[in-house]
């Protein structure tokens, strides 16, 4: 199985993408609500190619470093910032998403100075990064840990900069931001993550059985039963599935188990702790 398992980009997720684009487009602010594991998170950082920008931005540490480690023109359309809200004061809230913008922009000017064989200018950058010139959307998850003060700061950056802004939390969150009117007065979308349906299951399953090398054979029984009881066990969640496989890949080189079979991923529900929201 692969360590860099690709992502599967279901129907929930083109909805979610679909919001993000109308957000970015109509400059609004947009609230994605559901339950944990649906995979509202891995989306978010998906929609926004996350793992690749962040890392590529926050590597160097000095200003003639920036974008260097670039490869390529991707960084160019990279154009939303993911943020995960932590618990901690305000104003740090608010250096750490300012830091973020400022890094992208140093990122993608430093790629092209060093692509087109110019030397860059730094102050130039900074003053583009601090305007979020390059940014079309914020994405703030876990907001369901932020406090009034933080949503303030959160709404002064949406109101200072031209940009959209997603605000992802766990159902019942816009009725909590409904309680602050000058944040929810500026609400243009809302979007509910629901979870993956039984034509998505059979898709990322089959997907699934792939990545270990071998395919579902419904007229076998065995594959049929182990098929089933993956989809019983789940019911839908999403993080559940890639931890749940993430057990059986384990098994299955434990017992040198050529097929996913029922047992296994019997003995993998047993191993993990699923909670009452999984």
């Amino acid at each position: 199985m692969s360590n860099n398992p690709v992502f599967i980009e279901t129907k929930e997720y083109k909805r979610f993408a679909e919001f993000c684009d109308s957000c970015a487009k109509y400059k609004y602010i947009g609230i994605c609500q559901g339950p944990p594991g649906v995979g509202k998170t891995i989306s978010a950082r998906h929609y926004a190619n996350w793992d690749y920008v962040h890392r590529k931005i926050t590597e160097s540490k000095l200003f003639a470093d920036q974008g260097q480690n670039i490869e390529d023109d991707r960084i160019l359309n990279c154009h939303t910032i993911f943020y995960t809200a932590p618990v901690m004061r305000p104003s740090q809230i608010y250096v750490q998403i300012n830091n973020l913008a400022e890094y992208l922009q140093y990122g993608k000017d430093g790629y092209v100075a060093k692509r087109d064989n110019l030397e860059n200018d730094w102050i130039k950058s900074f003053d583009k990064g601090s305007r979020y010139e390059d940014v079309n959307l914020l994405i703030v998850d876990e907001v369901d840990r932020l406090k009034l003060p933080t949503l303030e700061i959160i709404r002064d950056i949406y109101d200072q900069n031209n940009i959209g802004m997603v605000l992802i939390g766990m159902p019942g969150i816009e009725k909590r931001l409904s309680r602050y009117p000058q944040l929810y007065s500026r609400v243009g979308f809302i979007h509910e993550f629901k979870k993956l349906t039984p034509t998505e299951m059979k898709y990322i399953l089959e997907f699934k059985w792939q990545e270990f090398g071998t395919s579902i054979k419904y007229e076998s029984f065995s594959d049929y039963e182990a098929f089933n009881t993956i989809i019983k066990i789940t019911s839908g969640n999403f993080r559940l599935i890639q931890r749940l496989f993430s057990q059986i890949e384990r098994i299955m080189e434990i017992n040198r188990l050529e097929k996913i079979t029922t047992e296994a991923n019997e003995t993998a529900r047993d191993i993990l702790v699923i909670g009452s929201n999984d």
